[in-house]
């Protein structure tokens, strides 16, 4: 990757961090490594980047200046909680060693990734939550978006299938489909036979909506009204037997229903707006350069 240098207010910002951001993005938003894109997404990516480690280093020199800066306890107890997750603290000191990172450059990193999200969750505390008129006037512009879907609780039994045992498993499955259909405890067979820890409850699924499970399931599900037992669906897993014990249709929700969730919605599009606008603000004051 070629060599970037961004200086924010005569600071410089390390090719290492910029490395690091690009690969943690790219993973976030493709689920590749940095190596893996293609020249779009990889000039995309490092844009974002630059934009992020801009904001973070601005963030960071403001909170320097109101002396906000994290404390030596609170950056050893992130250390020692990232240290926990590996074998010895000589093997985790290893690994920075090999990654270039000494031990007192690592705690300045984690200082300043503390310090960062203080002044972030200080900053965000300043955002105004919505008022019920704001509430109000979000719920009546979505109607579309104020409806539960439908919903169906199940139970199933599984028996899982491989080559050689497809026909003995065809069988099987026919069988105890047969005996549920002569009045047999479903959920008796699916604790003796399933092969999903459902079994354990009787092969109850609990209440699920659509694209939540594999689509032949769901498909046959759905199709199914309470008390009904379905023909046998095969689907990776192996083959099942479905029964539906509860249906929910869609309908509209009333206003109370969904106050919560719109109220936690539009108070976090404030703190979006009011990050971007303190980061703005404080760009506009700031000497930055960007070389490549």
């Amino acid at each position: 990757m070629p060599e970037k240098t961004i200086v924010v207010n005569n600071r410089p910002i390390s090719h290492f961090d910029f490395i690091n951001a690009v690969q943690s993005y790219a993973m976030e938003l493709h689920r590749k490594t940095a190596d893996q894109l293609d020249a779009n997404e990889r000039e995309q990516i490092q844009e974002l980047a630059v934009e992020r480690l801009i904001a973070r280093e601005l963030i960071f020199q403001q909170a320097l200046a109101q002396g906000q800066i994290a404390n030596d306890t609170a950056v050893q107890q992130q250390i020692d909680s990232i240290r926990a997750n590996f074998p010895s603290e000589e093997e985790f000191y290893a690994t920075l060693a090999k990654a270039g990172i000494d031990r007192m450059a690592y705690f300045r990193m984690i200082r300043q990734d503390l310090t960062v999200n203080q002044a972030t969750d200080a900053k965000l505390a300043e955002a105004a939550p919505p008022d019920e008129a704001q509430i109000a006037a979000f719920y009546h512009a979505h109607p579309e978006k104020m409806r539960k879907s439908p919903m169906v609780r199940a139970s199933h039994i599984l028996i899982r299938t491989t080559p050689e045992t497809t026909s003995e498993a065809q069988q099987q499955i026919a069988a105890l489909r047969q005996q549920a259909l002569d009045g047999a405890s479903f959920a008796d067979l699916a604790r003796e036979h399933s092969a999903c820890p459902s079994a354990a409850q009787g092969g109850d699924l609990g209440l699920f909506g659509k694209g939540k499970m594999v689509k032949s399931f769901e498909e046959a599900a759905f199709a199914l009204k309470p008390g009904e037992i379905s023909p046998v669906v095969e689907t990776p897993f192996g083959l099942h037997l479905i029964r539906v014990t509860d249906a929910e249709e869609p309908r509209h929700l009333e206003l109370e229903e969904v106050r919560d969730q719109i109220a936690a919605y539009l108070k976090e599009q404030n703190s979006a707006r009011l990050l971007q606008d303190w980061v703005e603000q404080l760009r506009q004051n700031a000497s930055i350069r960007i070389d490549s």
